[in-house]
């Protein structure tokens, strides 16, 4: 990706209202369907409520705390993990309605899960001894599983897990937090360790190497950002191999150790890091796995003396942010040791739907016909359907999220596009051809490759087509 092509970094924004507090507030978020963030409490009993509508905080009471992380689940509810609490709470996402169901005869170190096949969500432990605790979302039923320690056990003590993420084909894939392995359970609910080289992300010892894991459908990946180590770590969902990517030489020379909590899939596609004890993020192009940083402590200073007094933060370790949640072209940052809740804004997606063109480029190829319109897309894949009855060509994608941005979504290849109607076809193209070049997505090469043959052959199928 060229400079010009790539995305431009989010601006910061301070929600309206403050909630005081040394301690670290909250480590989870859940959003509701009208639009509010329910926040539970991790070392004090409260509710954090962000109004997405109005980029606003509140404080509201709560007589239960301890949670790290929330899995939104199938079923319509998001999942609260219990690290310090004997309850899990579940958010109704249309409703906004939060219910406590008591879990657990003492506290289980939940710290992250992930749904798996058949609305199972599984949810390792923070513990030296790993023990895997299943949630069946449709009978609310709890069980624990206690897995075999791994082969390479060079750290005895050290199999704690925390981040969990689910790839598309409901296998669940888990970093160790101190150990050098990386836990899979596959569709069926069969738990394994991942063959593959010792996972260090370049530090040694009690080190808090990884935690928190990102699915990225687009490429078929999981992505592990660090805590305190100095690479990224790249699971390769499509056959369970695995790479870390050392983070750039430049940034870790200035990078606080504990340099982030989680990470997200941001609106633009690539993946971010969130601030703990820093104010620099880093992000990952999740399809080359180039890396770029930036300093936003001017930012957090916000025309104070210096960070500290802009923030509100009083010590490091309780951190700047902790969970992230992507809502439309933005992501809201849980609110940790400051006093101000951070808001990260992305560019307006600048592509849509929209019924007046044709879709024959092929993204394979690195010269898409000229009337197509070039932006980042986060959308795993793209197949055309025709439709005799109706005359239309429909493109169906698959987005992640709804904040994620179409881009060139286009048939990959003639196969999919089964072109048979002997009517008039109105198609409709992702995504918005250009105001200012033609209306036509024929390839105006002289290049014999499929892409160009198959774009001829459209072009070419019924007077018309190609409006000119």
């Amino acid at each position: 990706m060229s400079a010009s092509q790539q995305p431009a970094w989010p601006k910061f924004k301070y929600l309206t209202n403050e909630v005081g507090g040394n301690l670290t507030k909250t480590r989870t978020m859940g959003l509701d369907a009208s639009g509010k963030i329910h926040s539970l409490g991790y070392k004090t009993a409260l509710i954090i409520e962000t109004d997405t509508n109005k980029d606003t905080i509140v404080k509201k009471p709560c007589d239960t705390k301890g949670y790290i992380g929330t899995v939104d689940a199938s079923d319509g509810y998001t999942y609260y993990m219990p690290a310090y609490s004997t309850t899990i709470p579940k958010l109704n996402r249309e409703t906004g309605e939060l219910t406590y169901d008591e879990k657990f005869p003492s506290i289980p170190q939940i710290r992250s899960g992930a749904e798996g096949n058949n609305g199972i969500i599984y949810m390792p432990t923070y513990t030296k001894t790993l023990k895997i605790i299943t949630l069946d979302t449709a009978t609310g039923e709890v069980n624990t599983i206690t897995p075999e320690k791994p082969a390479r056990n060079n750290f005895p003590a050290c199999n704690h897990i925390w981040g969990a993420a689910a790839d598309k084909k409901g296998e669940i894939y888990m970093p160790q937090v101190l150990g050098t392995n990386v836990a899979k359970i596959d569709k069926n609910g069969i738990f394994k360790y991942l063959e593959g080289a010792p996972v260090t992300s370049g530090v040694s010892g009690w080190t808090h190497k990884y935690i928190g894991a990102i699915y990225v459908e687009a490429v078929d990946k999981v992505f592990c950002l660090p805590r305190c180590g100095k690479r990224i770590l790249v699971i390769n969902c499509a056959d369970d191999s695995y790479v870390e990517v050392n983070l750039p030489e430049d940034y870790l020379k200035v990078a606080n150790k504990n340099k982030n909590f989680y990470g997200f899939l941001a609106p633009d596609g690539w993946v971010y890091s969130a601030f703990w004890a820093d104010t620099l993020c880093f992000r990952i192009n999740p399809k080359t796995l180039e890396i770029q940083w930036k300093d936003y402590t001017e930012d957090f200073t916000n025309g104070a003396a210096n960070v500290k007094e802009g923030s509100g933060i009083m010590s490091l370790g309780t951190g700047y942010s902790t969970a992230a949640l992507v809502k439309d072209d933005s992501v809201y940052l849980g609110l940790a040791g400051t006093n101000k809740a951070v808001k990260l804004e992305y560019e307006e997606s600048k592509v849509s739907c929209v019924t007046e063109s044709i879709v024959v480029s092929n993204t394979s190829y690195p010269s898409p016909s000229p009337s197509t319109v070039i932006s980042n897309t986060s959308c795993p894949t793209a197949s055309c359907n025709v439709s005799c009855a109706s005359s239309t060509i429909t493109c169906n994608t698959s987005c992640p999220s709804p904040s994620s941005t179409p881009s060139i979504v286009n048939c990959s290849s003639p196969s999919s596009c089964n072109v048979t109607c002997t009517e008039e076809i109105c198609a409709v193209i992702i995504p918005t051809p250009s105001p200012t070049q033609p209306k036509s997505s024929c390839c105006t090469t002289t290049s014999s490759n499929s892409c160009c043959l198959w774009s001829r052959f459209v072009c070419g199928f019924k007077k018309g087509f190609c409006k000119k």
